[in-house]
């Protein structure tokens, strides 16, 4: 009866609602239906059975028939039939339906519907976690359909700590958290990408705008020489030891190549993100937790019928715009007045001197106005390495159980395709990941985990160098304005005034790309003991491998000079871990609870590489796929293997409740590592933390009911670091060549020499916070202040002149960082008969970090104008005072300054013994430099708005900097005699407002090589305001109505959006952009993006 039910609920599109019991105690039957309706068939089935049937809207509900006597007993109720939907409209499986002041209840199933026997009158309430109950009174309706709205409370999310989770009620470390539903990712190849000020005390610092780009992510600060950054853990596994990117083997290295680590995982994989930024949080990670810990969270199966959810998405993008450069006709003017200039300079003329133009040989210009008058506009070199990007991505994955829950599986997979915004750049990935668990028993469970990536990445050579080693993007602003970029013939023309710079289109006859693979296993198998106490055993295997292939074609300046050039490098990396950890937890009376655990840890990772080249081919048909076919006098061959990494960790935690509003936590790691000394390779790491709910003490609830939640935190803990480069041992590598006899032979040197002393370096924290909710949580939030202490920081000090090794590893000094975090959450408008919501978001985050004590062996070379307890990352300059025009004398203490320089103050001097004098002592020196400013964001923010109305919802997100940036772009600019006069490099635009002979008047100082010109670079007159607020995401979306749908079986949801990216940004600052290093990065982009999800 039951298999014909749904058969007919396929045909006919409607659902169905019945008791199983009834249909199964109704016996079989038999019937030939053939175009029948749907009132048809259900009378053909239900004919000489105990059982009926009615129609509403799109339902069918089986029930009895009045007055049977079937074995089934006789119902003394209304039967009710309902669905429970969330605030997108979506089914909500196992929601809670009880009810109130009776033992009736049910759940609802993988569709989100239900049936209950109620009586008229009866108020049912109806609940899920993460959402506010509602209360709906029975009146005789047949069908209910209730819609639930979300609520964020603060003091009953679930949070992950580090082996384990607990409620944020009973948080007593600092840790925020993110949810993925919150992010757009649908242009992000990595997690990392959007994350930027979504979370306090949490700075992700993107520098480049490439296919895959490494994002940077610093929670607080950790004011260190050897920190790694944020340690990541997913699903409980480090994955820190990833292969980075290979060089490329040629003259241009990475080439500005930064791949994220992260990308191998599927952000769509991600259920959430949890930063630990406090030692008694993080010190559970012990020596490798100094940077801070993100925490990610993947999906996992969940009871009910299989899901099958689709998501795609397609981008337009573009880039920002490039700094302006001189077009070509005020390319030809702008070098003759340079060349004026120095002719001018060269020959004393006025300003530069009082000789009379007309007694030294004339200026000759380098093209005449008819030249100029005549010459053809080309278009900007940039325009032949630039082109419009996009981004498709494709997800699906199917969630579900079986055997009555017991066996629960989620399955994804992910391809992305990126086309850069630079020619030669794109990126392809595809992700798989698989996710079982398996309930054997009631005492046991075992589960795994695997995640499969594969990419391929074409690389444009941005690179970082300048001249004859810049890059593609440095190259094009190089590039001659009045040049084609090819001859008559095709050819690559080379600037005839520096020859030692490709032509920038050449650079899209590169071939390099980039071969990625990782695959990530885990498993575990859990033993409950007895109630309260269980085992679990970890396993996991993490293996990484890069292989980038480079060739420089003969049509391509490097490649032709050296014949065609080959390379090939590759590296790898090897991770295994296996922990043992053991749970406990109990309940002491109504007041008191201990949850408990301890483990140990146990972790090898392997680092390996090759690389091998080869040039001068024949041809540059093979590329590097015939290493052998070059006739190199030496071809490179070389490998190279690290010494095998081993952590050895023992850790503990204790969590004691009382009454439900103290709760204390300890936790202690004692962590071992191979590449310390024999004597120094443990470290222990402690951290104790607790928490007053004052909220819930019962003096505080009856005068201040305006409070739903206020706790007080505070926390002391300490955590390592070891990311030094090498060991603490002495090794050798092969650097140097000998000869013996005519004949040069290989030989090794002395690198590294031992240092039996040196140990960990060890943060310690004390953090105090205080979590808020008032108004029913309309509005909650909560401010953490910290000072964090670095003591024996991990560096290297230079050795004396003579001694065969030029630096060594000491422990040397310590650091202090204090700041606070603040985070604010407003529901300013709940969901009401109208159904309009609107939810703000805001945090904010400072931090300064300063010097508490150098080594002494540094204090003896450390610049006097540097303060030793000063700022960690203080910017040093010299004060400016304006622009000398040339009237009057120069300043005296500047001799031989150009007209058009930037004038310097005179603060100090040195005395005999080389200490300040605090007096001027009439001269430029480094006596006279100060601090200007702090390298980094002062306050780093972020906030959101997300507004919904009925299937509509609407989400604008902005983040931003306070920050001071020394414009290194625009300070090079104006060395225009050497670029543009000199060279015939084109200039940036802004080099026509120059000061010159003609614009006295100028704010920009001179293009001449003035004397003083590298002491200016470092001024406060680059330093520039580079705040910035940058609109990152606006993202608009349409539920479609499920009536729209009902009709077929196929698709349950449907949501489509469109999405723009980086619309935007706000700021003062003159460079490119206040987030990008230089203008030679990898552009940032605007993305547009239409997306589609559906559920299945």
């Amino acid at each position: 009866m039951i298999t014909i039910i749904k058969k007919i609920e396929s045909k006919s599109g409607y659902q169905s609602f019945y008791n199983s019991t009834l249909l199964k105690n109704a016996g079989t039957v038999t019937v030939d239906l053939k175009d029948a309706t749907l009132e048809q068939a259900l009378e053909q089935v239900l004919k000489n059975k105990p059982l009926g049937f009615e129609i509403i809207d799109d339902i069918f509900i089986i029930k009895r028939k009045k007055n049977d006597r079937l074995a089934v007993p006789l119902f003394v109720f209304d039967q009710v039939i309902g669905k429970v939907l969330d605030e997108k409209g979506l089914p909500i499986p196992g929601a809670s339906i009880k009810v109130k002041n009776k033992s009736i209840g049910t759940v609802t199933d993988n569709e989100g519907k239900f049936q209950l026997n109620v009586s008229k009158g009866d108020v049912l309430l109806i609940s899920y976690v993460g959402y506010a109950v509602k209360e709906i009174t029975y009146t005789g309706q047949k069908a209910i359909e209730v819609s639930l709205v979300v609520v964020s409370n603060q003091m009953t999310d679930v949070v992950v700590i580090g082996y384990g989770t607990v409620k944020r009620k009973n948080v007593t470390g600092a840790i925020s958290s993110v949810k993925t539903e919150d992010l757009n990712t649908s242009t992000s190849t990595n997690i990392g990408q959007a994350l930027a000020g979504r979370a306090s005390g949490v700075a992700a610092l993107q520098t480049s705008g490439q296919p895959g780009a490494g994002v940077t992510l610093q929670i607080r600060s950790n004011p260190s020489f050897a920190s790694a950054g944020a340690l990541y853990v997913i699903d409980g596994v480090v994955v820190n030891d990833n292969s980075s990117e290979p060089m490329s083997g040629t003259r241009y290295g990475a080439a500005g190549v930064d791949r994220s680590p992260l990308n191998f995982i599927n952000p769509n994989d991600i259920e959430s993100i949890d930063f630990l930024k406090d030692a008694s949080a993080t010190s559970i990670y012990g020596a490798r937790a100094g940077g801070g810990v993100v925490l990610i969270t993947t999906k996992k199966g969940k009871g009910g019928k299989p899901s099958l959810d689709y998501s795609g998405s397609h981008a337009f993008q573009k880039a920002f715009d490039f700094y302006d450069i001189l077009s070509t006709k005020e390319y030809m003017v702008e070098r003759n007045k340079i060349l004026q200039e120095k002719w001018m300079l060269d020959n004393r003329i006025a300003p530069y001197g009082n000789v009379p133009a007309s007694s030294v040989t004339p200026f000759v210009p380098k093209f005449t106005q008819q030249q100029i008058d005549n010459q053809q506009e080309y278009p900007s070199a940039l325009d032949a390495i630039t082109r419009k990007g996009f981004t498709d991505q494709h997800n699906l994955s199917l969630s579900g159980s079986a055997n009555d829950g017991k066996t629960k599986y989620f399955a994804s997979g992910n391809y992305l395709n990126q086309q850069g915004v630079l020619a030669h750049s794109d990126l392809k990935r595809y992700n798989g990941r698989l996710n079982l668990e398996q309930a054997i028993g009631d005492k046991f469970k075992i589960g795994a985990n695997i995640i499969s990536s594969n990419s391929n990445a074409n690389n444009a050579n941005v690179g970082t160098g300048a001249n004859e080693y810049s890059g593609m993007i440095l190259s094009a602003f190089y590039y001659p304005a009045n040049l084609p970029l090819t001859d008559a013939a095709g050819n690559y023309i080379i600037n005839p005034d520096y020859q030692n710079s490709p032509n920038p289109a050449s650079f899209l006859d590169v071939t390099d790309y980039t071969k990625s693979a990782r695959l990530l296993t885990s498993g575990f198998a859990e033993w409950n003991i007895i109630k309260g106490l269980s085992a679990r055993a970890n396993f996991s295997y993490d293996q990484s491998t890069a292989k980038r292939y480079s060739y420089l074609p003969k049509t391509f300046l490097y490649g032709a000079r050296a014949g065609g050039q080959a390379t090939i490098t590759e590296r790898n990396s090897t991770s295994k871990l296996m922990e043992y950890v053991l749970n406990y937890s109990h309940n002491f009376g109504e007041k008191n609870k201990i949850t408990a655990l301890a483990g140990h840890s146990y972790q090898v990772s392997d680092f390996e590489g090759f690389n091998a080249a080869n040039d001068h081919f024949a041809t540059d048909n093979f590329l590097f796929n015939n290493l052998g076919f070059g006739t190199a006098p030496r071809p490179t061959v070389g490998s190279y293997r690290n010494p095998t990494k081993i952590w050895k960790s023992y850790f503990a935690r204790l969590i004691y409740e009382l009454n439900d509003r103290y709760i204390l936590t300890a936790s202690i790691r004692r962590d071992g590592a191979s590449n310390f000394a024999e004597n120094k390779k443990y470290g222990t790491f402690p951290g104790i933390s607790a928490a007053w709910i004052i909220s819930e003490e019962p003096f505080f609830k009856e005068k201040t009911p305006l409070f739903d939640q206020l706790k007080l935190r505070a926390g002391y803990g300490s955590t390592g670091n070891s990311e030094l480069e090498g060991s603490a041992f002495q090794y050798y590598s092969p650097d140097l060549n000998y000869v013996f006899g005519g004949v040069t032979y290989p030989g090794v040197v002395l690198s590294q020499i031992s240092n039996p002393n040196l140990t960990w370096e060890t943060q310690r924290d004390i953090n105090v916070g205080l979590d808020f909710g008032v108004l029913k949580n309309r509005i909650s939030g909560s401010f953490d202040y910290f000072n964090r202490t670095v003591s024996n920081l991990l560096t290297y000090i230079p050795l004396a002149t003579d001694f065969p090794v030029k630096q060594a590893a000491f422990n040397s000094g310590k650091t202090r960082s204090k700041g606070w975090d603040f985070n604010l959450t407003t529901k300013n408008f709940i969901s009401s008969s109208n159904g309009f919501t609107w939810t703000s978001t805001f945090n904010l985050s400072h931090y300064y970090d300063s010097w508490v004590e150098r080594d002494p062996s540094v204090l003896k070379t450390l610049d006097k104008f540097i303060d030793p307890h000063g700022p960690f990352n203080g910017i040093y300059g010299y004060v400016s005072d304006g622009i000398y025009n040339g009237n009057g004398a120069a300043p005296s203490w500047m001799p031989g300054i150009l007209p058009g320089g930037i004038v310097l103050k005179d603060l100090n001097g040195f005395d005999a013994a080389g200490n300040l004098t605090g007096v001027p002592d009439g001269k430029i020196t480094s006596a006279d430099k100060v601090l200007l400013g702090v390298n980094g964001p002062r306050y780093s923010f972020g906030f959101s708005n997300t507004f919904s109305y009925k299937n509509f919802d609407l989400s604008v997100y902005m983040y931003g900097f306070i920050q001071k940036k020394l414009n290194s772009d625009y300070s090079s600019a104006f060395a225009t005699y050497a670029q543009l006069g000199q060279f015939g490099w084109n200039v940036l635009s802004i080099a026509k407002d120059r000061w010159s002979p003609t614009n006295p008047n100028a704010t920009l100082p001179t293009g001449l090589p003035d004397p003083y010109a590298s002491y200016a670079a470092t001024s406060d007159y680059w330093l520039e305001n580079a705040n910035f607020i940058r609109c990152r995401d606006i993202t608009l979306g349409y539920r479609v109505d499920n009536k729209l749908i009902s009709k077929q079986n196929v698709i349950k949801s449907l949501k489509l959006s469109l999405n723009v990216q980086n619309p935007f940004i706000i700021t003062k600052y003159r460079g490119i952009d206040p987030e990008l290093q230089n203008y030679l990065a990898y552009p940032m982009t605007k993305s547009f993006t239409i997306g589609v999800n559906a559920g299945f």
